[in-house]
């Protein structure tokens, strides 16, 4: 009997120490970022599609699902069905190109409900052409291997105008626009659970809108592109392209004034320049915490920021 006593009592202080752990607040608002993929529409095997993965409070938030997202998520260790949303910031190719497989495979291994995908106008028209596309498969699928009809389709929606597109749990992401004309609209993401917060900058230039709601955020994840200047000099094209993407003094210039506990560079899109020479420039503006990014590297988020 005072076995058994010993036996309950300890089972329900094993319980009270994870419901302290769950309600604790540092637990609650730590999140971990996973950068599936840092790359542009060149093809790389080093860097993938731009894909960014945000772990919350046990849930799963992708933003962009580029070329090899679902590759990434298997080497990341997360079963596709655990993604729950995916959040586009805008429809370039080389930041949707890895929808249809996220979405199909995660049906074929029994994603237990409906994907739900948001992003700029266009977004709905998107979702609803892919499901005409890839009917056959669908009708192979659920006749053969009786795949569920009930999760195959996507739950859609554009968002109107910048303000908060998901709140629950704790948990609240705010789209904003920013400036990668002539591409609108053009989005980025800012996350917050608790006191912490996470901002991803999507594709743009220099941005004051960004800055608006970047300011003093714990972990800034921001585009970057450079070119050699003569190459520059001598490729209308290449000036054309990267007047709407953000250059290493302009991002040095940004964080200067944001001033993240750290940022982080992603969809590197670089012309004969290397990754140092883009971080010296930076930093000569920047003196804060800042990294070049890299596909599979995680960042913990809470009340330190930290890379592995």
């Amino acid at each position: 009997m005072g076995f058994l006593m010993i036996s309950i009592k300890h089972s329900l202080l094993s319980l009270a120490v994870l419901f302290l752990l769950f309600i604790n607040p540092a637990h609650a608002t730590y999140m971990e970022v996973t950068l599936l993929g840092t790359g542009t529409p060149r093809p790389s095997i080093e860097r993938f599609g731009p894909a960014t993965l945000v772990e919350v409070r046990g849930r799963y938030f992708l933003f962009d699902s580029g070329r090899g997202a679902t590759i990434r998520l298997a080497q990341a260790g997360v079963n596709l069905a655990q993604i729950e949303h995916v959040f586009l910031t805008h429809l370039h190719s080389d930041h949707i190109s890895g929808l249809s497989d996220l979405w199909l495979t995660s049906w074929i291994w029994q994603r237990p409900e409906k994907i739900k995908l948001t992003g700029p106008t266009g977004t709905e028209k998107l979702a609803e052409h892919l499901g005409r596309a890839h009917q056959a498969d669908f009708n192979y699928r659920t006749k053969n291997t009786q795949l569920s009809k009930d999760t195959f389709s996507i739950l859609s929606q554009d968002i109107e105008s910048e303000g908060v597109v998901y709140e629950q749990d704790g948990i609240t992401i705010t789209a904003f626009l920013v400036n990668h004309y002539p591409v609108e609209p053009a989005y980025g993401y800012r996350i917050q659970s608790g006191e912490t917060v996470i901002v991803i900058s999507g594709d743009t230039t220099y941005s004051e809108n960004l800055i608006r709601h970047a300011k003093d955020v714990d972990l800034l994840i921001h585009e970057i592109a450079a070119a050699d200047s003569k190459l520059l000099s001598q490729n209308p094209r290449l000036q054309k392209v990267l007047s709407y993407h953000t250059t290493p003094r302009q991002a040095g210039q940004l964080f200067n004034i944001v001033k993240p506990k750290a940022a982080v560079f992603n969809h590197v899109l670089l012309f004969d320049i290397d990754e140092e020479q883009v971080l010296e420039t930076t930093r000569s503006l920047f003196d804060g915490h800042l990294r070049m990014g890299h596909d599979l590297m995680k960042i913990g988020v809470g009340d330190t920021v930290t890379f592995y």
